[in-house]
């Protein structure tokens, strides 16, 4: 897995919310939410409101990131750990991600515990865990779509800003939305953004969406309601939407200290002693 298991239980939720806006421009996948006609939220005593203009400002942002042939992003990203007592321990993670459309992507990956790459060069996977110089890798489909519906399913590894490849497939990430609404505006970086609040059955999320002819998510917030103490997952993104990575970053090329092992899948049966 590449990431830490005490984040999974609390980032399922958010598969079929925001972070899905992002990627999914790599499956060449059509935009869900429509623009449609600014209007005034419905507001009825014990009704849930949803803000047109927030759910449009995640068409508009997705319908931008579908725009990206090439790209790099980095995450900088916090986790809450509820520990039994109640106490929470705050986690920290960086992602490296580059990315060239339909069938290039690089991961850099580093927690507070462990460090991972992941390169993907339109013909093989390989995952590499840089201190102990081990790596596999299995030959891959053609796209960036394919590729990581395969390790997921066969080998159970979970790509780190996976959910962000999935926005505008087939399920459609706004039917779990409860209530939306625009918070304001905000500052991140220096950078002017709209901040908007969105509910789900088991989590609370916010975005921060750049303003202008660019609307990057540049933070988002997600609240898990369903766990004991209501741990939260922050992240902070910058982006290099210029950036035009050579061929040679998207291909590992071992050396004598490196180490091929095997990826046993998710199902094979465990080995007799």
């Amino acid at each position: 897995m590449i990431r830490n298991p005490e984040e999974d239980h609390r980032m399922k939720p958010f598969a079929t919310s925001l972070a899905a806006l992002l990627l999914a421009s790599l499956a060449g996948a059509s935009p869900v939410l429509a623009e449609a006609p600014a209007q005034e939220p419905v507001d009825l005593p014990g009704m849930p409101v949803i803000d047109p203009a927030a759910m449009q400002a995640l068409g508009r942002m997705g319908a931008y990131l579908r725009t990206l042939e090439s790209f790099s992003v980095r995450v900088d990203d916090a986790t809450d750990e509820v520990l039994d007592s109640g106490q929470k321990i705050q986690l920290t993670k960086t992602v490296e991600l580059q990315v060239r459309r339909p069938d290039r992507l690089r991961a850099d990956v580093e927690t507070d515990r462990k460090a991972r790459e992941i390169y993907y060069d339109g013909k093989t996977f390989t995952l590499v865990a840089p201190e102990t110089r081990y790596y596999a890798s299995v030959p891959a489909p053609p796209t960036i779509r394919e590729v990581l519906d395969k390790v997921q399913a066969k080998f159970g590894i979970e790509f780190p800003l996976v959910d962000l490849f999935y926005w505008g497939a087939a399920e459609d990430a706004s039917e779990g939305i409860q209530e939306a609404m625009t918070v304001g505006t905000s500052r991140i970086s220096g950078q002017l953004a709209d901040h908007y609040a969105f509910r789900q059955a088991d989590v609370d999320w916010q975005i921060w969406i750049a303003q202008g002819d660019a609307p990057l998510p540049l933070r988002y917030v997600i609240t898990t309601k369903e766990v004991p103490g209501e741990p939260q997952f922050v992240a902070n993104l910058t982006w290099d939407t210029n950036a035009r990575p050579a061929d040679a970053v998207f291909t590992f090329t071992p050396t004598k200290d490196d180490h091929p092992i095997t990826i046993v899948a998710a199902d094979a049966a465990p080995a007799t002693p």
